[in-house]
C-alpha cells in the first residue's frame, strides 16, 4: 500500500515540476505524450511493487516472427 502511495506521489511530484513549463510554451501534443509515457511507467512500476510478473517484449517479439521464420526455414531448404 505505502508502495504505491510512493509511486504516486513521486509521480505528481515529477508532474509539480514539468506541466507549468509545458502549459507556459503551449505545448499540448508533448504534454500528452508526456502523460502518457509517465502513466505507463507509473503502471509498471505499480506492478512491480506488487510482484506481478510482467512479460518481457522479446517474448512478444518471438511469438510473432517465430511463424514467419519457420515459413522461410521450409522455403529455403
Amino acid at each position: 500500500m505505502w508502495a504505491i502511495v510512493g509511486i504516486l506521489f513521486i509521480g505528481a511530484i515529477i508532474s509539480f515540476f514539468e506541466i507549468p513549463s509545458l502549459v507556459k510554451k503551449k505545448w499540448w501534443r508533448e504534454m500528452i505524450v508526456y502523460f502518457l509515457l509517465l502513466s505507463i511507467g507509473m503502471i509498471l512500476a505499480i506492478l512491480l511493487s506488487k510482484d506481478v510478473s510482467i512479460p518481457a517484449p522479446l517474448d512478444w517479439i518471438t511469438k510473432i516472427f517465430n511463424p514467419i521464420t519457420s515459413y522461410f526455414e521450409r522455403i529455403m531448404s
